[in-house]
């Protein structure tokens, strides 16, 4: 698990290069000629323990530039641009709506939308990296199949922990058992970026630019806690790129679910806003990922946006699509949730379908969005209203666990409210946040509704000393 996902190696392309390829294919990019040699690359270096010869990296380097400019095929089906004037162009034409939301219901939905997002990441936490069958064989013999509670060391016979290698007592990856915690919820990259956000938009104010994200990246956030596509953005940006580049640049994980997981806010300080919410994930997006890596934290964003002030979740999740691409493989993944769903096909048979189409056991496709978008929705679709049925359609359905209901969690509170989260998912969290975020070590989720309530209101004053940009042909004599 140490080195799970190649998080250790910062630089490494070679680590990745064939992960690349199959972005690059995915992109409809002519690249099949490229295959055996990104393979054979990345081969090598898992086969030498890491080791790496510059020959390799220097070939990964050189086909990473081939494989990002290679031309899009004739035949390739969707339209998917990464800028923000060729999405709106590519999304599907509607009427913009705004609703008014009170502010009492504003303060009850956020609260709702924390508290369901830290919770689900806590249930999926300990769940990440278990594959489909035997957490479904885990979770049965521990009379939590449908999930109803969160799972405890104390669910684990001796016989279990053997049969499926179960590691207790907060390991290195630090994904705790819910008896594990220590009266708070513990630091994770899914409640991470939320907070960090939020300050984004506290000290930047709400109009922050890709810049002041990649600076509050650098200066508020260790780099360790950064994964995937995030990692290698903020090694991008330590380099001297910016956005769009620090995504673009070595970076196979573009597609995958970062930038959903950072969605959340946007739509809390958009309430029945879900244009401006969008709008304001893709500023945050395009700084670590592209094309539907993209849309899917505009989606997500559009979404909660949508959920402050209504409680239908086929209208949320129409209102996430309107603001994506609409021939755009994602959006193309959600309505064949949607179309499953309508149809009347069961929820077991609905999970095993996205199994069947796609392989857990492939790194490349357990994390990336399309996937985890599909279970995203399956979740709220068959949840008919319940968050406990919600987020455990999440784990049950196994990728990634933890964003998927962290995500799912944060709708759900949103749509119904706190209140509507029953006390066993909210008393372990002794109403407390624990992050890596500078200056944000811990917070009561009171407080942090409260600033993002703030922000929802523009009650906010930037601090304009970190907006200057420096002209230096101005200021310096450069000839």
């Amino acid at each position: 698990m140490k080195h799970f996902m190649e998080n250790d190696t910062f630089g490494l392309y070679t680590a990745r290069v064939y992960y690349d390829w199959q972005q690059a294919k995915d992109e409809g990019r002519d690249v099949a000629h490229l295959k055996e040699t990104c393979q054979a690359i990345q081969k090598r270096f898992y086969a030498d323990d890491r080791a790496v010869t510059l020959g390799d990296y220097e070939l990964a380097c050189a086909l990473e530039k081939q494989m990002r400019e290679a031309p899009i095929l004739k035949n390739y089906p969707y339209d998917e641009p990464s800028d923000y004037a060729g999405i709106l162009e590519a999304r599907p034409k509607h009427t913009k709506k705004v609703a008014t939301v009170s502010d009492e219901e504003m303060k009850r939905r956020i609260l709702g939308g924390w508290t369901g997002r830290i919770a689900g990441c806590l249930l999926g936490k300990p769940l990440e990296f278990w594959k489909y069958k035997d957490l479904k064989g885990m979770l049965t013999e521990t009379n939590n199949y449908p999930v109803n509670r969160y799972v405890s060391t104390e669910d684990f016979t001796p016989e279990m922990i053997e049969k499926y290698h179960i590691v207790t007592g907060t390991p290195l990856n630090n994904q705790p058992w819910i008896d594990e915690l220590e009266g708070y919820a513990p630091i994770d990259d899914d409640t991470n970026y939320t907070v960090l956000n939020m300050k984004v938009m506290e000290v930047f104010g709400y109009e922050f630019d890709p810049g002041d994200v990649l600076y509050a990246w650098l200066n508020w956030l260790p780099a360790g806690v950064c994964c995937t596509a995030e990692r290698v953005a903020y090694k991008n940006a330590v380099e001297g790129f910016s956005a769009p580049d620090t995504a673009r640049l070595g970076n196979p994980y573009r597609e995958w679910v970062g930038a959903q997981i950072r969605a959340e806010i946007f739509g809390w300080v958009n309430p029945g806003n879900p244009e401006a919410a969008a709008e304001a994930a893709f500023r945050d997006a395009c700084i670590s990922h592209t094309r539907n890596g993209i849309y899917g934290e505009m989606f997500t964003a559009a979404m909660v946006a949508a959920a402050m002030h209504t409680t239908d979740i086929k209208e949320v999740i129409q209102a996430g699509l309107r603001e994506i691409p609409e021939n755009s493989r994602i959006a193309e993944a959600v309505r064949s949730v949607i179309a499953d769903y309508e149809s009347g096909m069961p929820l077991k048979e609905a999970m095993d379908k996205i199994h069947l189409l796609h392989n857990e056991d492939n790194i490349f496709e357990w994390c990336h969005i399309i996937p985890n978008e599909k279970i995203v929705v399956l979740s709220l679709l068959y949840s008919e209203g319940d968050f406990t049925r919600a987020i455990g359609n999440c784990v049950e359905c196994a990728f990634d666990t933890d964003s998927n209901a962290a995500v799912v969690g944060a709708v759900m509170g949103t749509l119904y409210g706190v209140e509507k989260i029953e006390s066993k998912w909210i008393a372990p969290l002794g109403g407390r946040l624990a992050s890596t975020v500078l200056d944000e070590p811990m917070n009561e989720i009171a407080d942090l509704t409260e600033r993002t309530f703030k922000i929802a209101k523009r009650e906010i004053t930037p601090d304009t000393r970190l907006k200057r940009r420096y002209d230096y042909n101005e200021s310096f004599d450069i000839e």
